[in-house]
């Protein structure tokens, strides 16, 4: 059982709050969620994103714990962040986990504790978050055969010839939602069926913050931007990579 804990929120002084929105997300995954999530950002300034990972390097929790994948190590490391950085009120928390990795017990045991919190969240994908990538360039899965992680990252890299890239993906968020919602056979329980996932649900919570306007300027300007950018470092490391090659010989 999962024992609460006070002090998980700080006060706030009035003259100290901010004029964005902040999502402080905790991601299961070393690189692709938190690739993914920090585009956000680049949607609007009312959005601030943090990735609770990249926050708190703390060794002690580190050693605290034989695995990661269990719930006080996810939550403990949540009020850490908490700790340093400090939440208000209209700030959202939020649990981006994957099915694959937690046994039926600790899944209700993590949603019972955040339903017992004001705004957090948790958002489960089974078996992973790559559901959740897929359907931002399928409509279903009708075509695939994936069923384990490992197939669905390895489809999620073969959709563009220079393997996954987040900013392929992130125009498409709003068909994401679509696909998704589509294919969530009970929105109302939280541990989703095979094949399907519950990000929509923090995507929505965003997308609130981000205005028609505000989404087609990212679109036809800022991503074409960080596109470029996305290329030129690139090139960058493979020049620096071929020097080091012939460097080598």
């Amino acid at each position: 059982m999962i024992h609460k804990k006070r002090g998980y929120k700080r006060e706030t002084q009035k003259d100290l709050l901010r004029d964005y929105k902040l999502f402080a997300i905790a991601c299961e995954g070393g690189k692709r969620e938190p690739q993914y999530f920090r585009l956000f950002e680049f949607l609007s300034t009312r959005i601030k994103v943090d990735i609770i990972e990249e926050k708190v390097q703390d060794e002690e929790l580190l050693q605290k714990f034989e695995t990661k994948s269990a719930p006080k190590w996810v939550l403990d490391r949540a009020v850490k962040y908490i700790e340093q950085e400090g939440l208000i009120d209209e700030d959202e928390l939020w649990f981006v986990m994957d099915v694959d990795r937690w046994t039926s017990k600790q899944l209700r045991e993590m949603i019972d504790y955040c339903s017992d919190k004001p705004n957090w969240n948790i958002v489960l994908s089974n078996p992973c978050f790559e559901v959740w990538l897929f359907l931002h360039r399928k409509e279903n899965f009708n075509n695939s055969k994936s069923i384990q992680c490992k197939e669905f990252k390895d489809e999620i890299s073969n959709f563009d010839s220079e393997g996954y890239n987040p900013l392929n993906f992130i125009t498409l968020i709003k068909d994401a939602v679509i696909h998704a919602k589509t294919l969530d056979s009970d929105p109302n329980n939280e541990i989703p069926l095979l094949k399907e996932t519950k990000v929509y649900k923090l995507i929505e919570s965003i997308l609130k913050f981000v205005s028609k306007k505000q989404f087609t300027e990212f679109v036809n300007e800022k991503h074409p931007q960080l596109i470029r950018e996305s290329l030129k470092k690139g090139n960058k490391n493979k020049i620096i990579k071929s020097k080091r090659n012939i460097s080598q010989k």
